[in-house]
């Protein structure tokens, strides 16, 4: 699913729209440092890699944020840290950055972390700008929605 090499993310609910996971800096200006669902567009910040942390778990960071050493953490379902919001931080030992795919069939899978899989909760992509978050992807509960279902498109 994420193995070897980069790609982009995105949910099958906001596919069809054109839009793709982009991880923030660290305390950046646009959405306070969280990750977002954004316009696909040529940019590195929309280029993941998964790194394998054995165990069937890996970190995720960007082709911009690489060199700077952030990795996306995935946050409590409305947590004090940013509602909830997932986001990029320096890469460290801490199991909101160890995420697990699990295959949910036709090329699609969903995210949790080591941090909140026992609560049940995945990784959720927002529309863009919605109301809801403001288009940031955030930890909800485990459940049967689209926005819930990632798929990684290989770059180039």
């Amino acid at each position: 699913m994420l193995s070897g090499g980069y790609v982009r993310l995105t949910t099958m609910f906001r596919e069809s729209a054109g839009e793709c996971l982009e991880g923030n800096q660290f305390n950046g200006g646009s959405h306070g440092g969280a990750a977002f669902m954004e316009r696909c567009q040529d940019i590195s910040s929309q280029v993941w890699k998964a790194l394998d942390q054995g165990n069937g778990y890996f970190r995720l960071t960007t082709m911009a944020r690489e060199s700077t050493n952030e990795c996306l953490e995935g946050n409590q379902l409305n947590g004090p840290s940013r509602q909830g919001a997932a986001f990029m931080d320096r890469c460290q030992n801490v199991s909101g950055q160890l995420w697990k795919a699990t295959d949910q069939g036709n090329g699609y899978f969903r995210l949790t972390t080591m941090f909140r899989e026992s609560a049940g909760e995945c990784l959720e992509g927002n529309q863009m700008n919605g109301p809801s978050r403001a288009g940031e992807a955030f930890m909800d509960a485990c459940q049967n929605v689209s926005g819930q279902l990632w798929k990684a498109t290989p770059y180039r």
